[in-house]
């Protein structure tokens, strides 16, 4: 990005102290990388205070951006300071301001209950395959910080920016859809998913649709299986022409063990897939749907041979269902990063599809509400040979299956398993929320000199 400091006080109705800036040519919210020619902006958080480290690092910075309060201190430093009112809403409005200047980018955003990770990740990698310039969020930079930064990180010659959008908290999806001002968006899916800080399912759902109210006038938006029934029968439907995978109008799929078969009018492609792995499958057609809906508002003819193509060399980011090289012969899917109901489901449904001995390692999964004890009992298992079941939710789960494994916590699970014998043909699936830890069981268990996906 690159703001005047008159556009930085327009944006955020804040006041300059010590001088204005001509121009700002980014805004750095962590202390331990400044850059030249940013301004530092400080953050508040559970355990931190980003004004507390402005001296340390003014030499570096342009200028500063803070709250009065956190501000009183910095009086002896000889950098212009913007002050605010809040600096979180400042850095979305900054982002926002800048989002408008963004007139050649097409912002695609994506968010649901699952997939939108891997959905992001095939987008990207489509797009960039087909010749086009694209950004999109860093890791799992999703939230009311991690938007506005990928926002801000934005080229203006940039043509597609793909980001992904999520959420713990009613308002949150509000307030993103209004910083990035999609002209698309995807949602992948709705589930049970941070149904704790959402308000049960109703809840979830109500606020993940939030994105799609957001969207542009002329623009549009790709619904994932289900979606377009469950946002009718609540009025959640947007204003803004929607293409649902439910319908003839979006790319068709059927998969024979590996083999992926997409299928658009007159136009078939066959994809063979690292796994046979259905969410995989249908999040391939989902993602093949919007991209050739991105080359038609381009003003380009769509074509699914292309995108089959420039999707057969996907691979899956680390955590998320990445098959390694393991132990004694063995294989491990490291599903470690996250977890709910649906996509523990669907590692499980991949797992048993691979022959072999088939071990899943579960950890619990988290912000599901009320209904969490009932959503760790009803996953389906069947079809598993051993079955390692950690922390106080998964016991629900273990209680229905006394064959099982139940181990309290991580720490006892990491004994556990470094005791486990192994063998060729065995496959292991480490499945939990991020808090789980269990990337420390995948750590123990994968061959660490193999580090590329097999």
């Amino acid at each position: 990005m690159r703001m005047s400091g008159m556009e930085l006080a327009m944006a955020t109705g804040g006041s300059w102290q010590g001088g204005m800036p001509d121009m700002i040519s980014g805004i750095c919210t962590d202390s331990r990388h400044p850059m030249p020619d940013t301004a530092f902006l400080a953050l508040r958080g559970p355990h931190h205070d980003g004004h507390a480290y402005a001296t340390e690092i003014a030499g570096t910075c342009m200028a500063l951006i803070g709250d009065a309060e956190g501000a009183t201190a910095w009086g002896g430093i000889d950098r212009p300071r913007l002050i605010v009112a809040d600096t979180l809403a400042a850095l979305g409005d900054i982002a926002a301001a800048w989002r408008r200047k963004l007139a050649r980018t097409l912002v695609l955003a994506v968010t649901g209950s699952y997939g939108k990770t891997t959905v992001r990740s095939m987008l990207v990698h489509a797009l960039g395959a087909l010749g086009l310039d694209v950004a999109t969020n860093p890791a799992n930079h999703n939230n009311l910080i991690g938007v506005p930064q990928t926002l801000l990180a934005v080229a203006e010659q940039t043509d597609v920016a793909v980001i992904e959008c999520g959420i713990s908290e009613p308002g949150e999806m509000q307030r993103l859809a209004g910083i990035a001002r999609p002209d698309a968006a995807v949602l992948t899916g709705l589930g049970a998913a941070h149904g704790e800080g959402l308000g049960g399912p109703e809840g979830v759902i109500r606020e993940k649709s939030a994105l799609l109210a957001g969207v542009a006038p002329g623009g549009w938006c790709v619904l994932g299986t289900g979606v377009q029934v469950q946002l009718t029968g609540r009025r959640l439907l947007p204003a803004v022409p929607c293409i649902a995978m439910d319908d003839d109008a979006a790319v068709a799929w059927s998969l024979s063990g590996s083999l992926l078969r997409l299928s658009y009018g007159n136009e078939c492609c066959e994809i063979p897939l690292v796994l046979p792995a259905r969410h995989w499958a249908e999040d391939m057609a989902l993602a093949a749907t919007v991209v050739m809906r991105v080359q038609v508002a381009r003003g380009d003819t769509p074509a699914l041979a292309p995108i089959a193509k420039a999707l057969s060399d996907w691979r899956p980011v680390p955590g998320r269902l990445q098959l390694l090289p393991g132990r004694s012969g063995s294989l491990i899917l490291d599903d470690s990063y996250n977890a709910n109901p649906a996509s523990m489901q669907a590692a499980l449904d991949t797992l048993t599809q691979l022959p072999g001995r088939g071990i899943a390692i579960l950890g619990d999964m988290a912000e599901l509400g009320a209904d969490a004890a009932a959503q760790h009992a009803a996953i389906d298992v069947a079809g598993i040979d051993m079955l390692v079941l950690v922390g106080p939710l998964m016991h629900h789960l273990a209680a229905r299956h006394p064959e099982a494994t139940w181990l309290p916590d991580t720490e006892a699970a990491c004994r556990h398993v470094g005791a486990m014998a192994l063998a060729a043909g065995d496959t292991v699936l480490i499945k939990a929320s991020h808090g789980m830890r269990l990337d420390r069981i995948v750590a123990m268990l994968a061959v660490k000199e193999a580090a590329d996906a097999v």
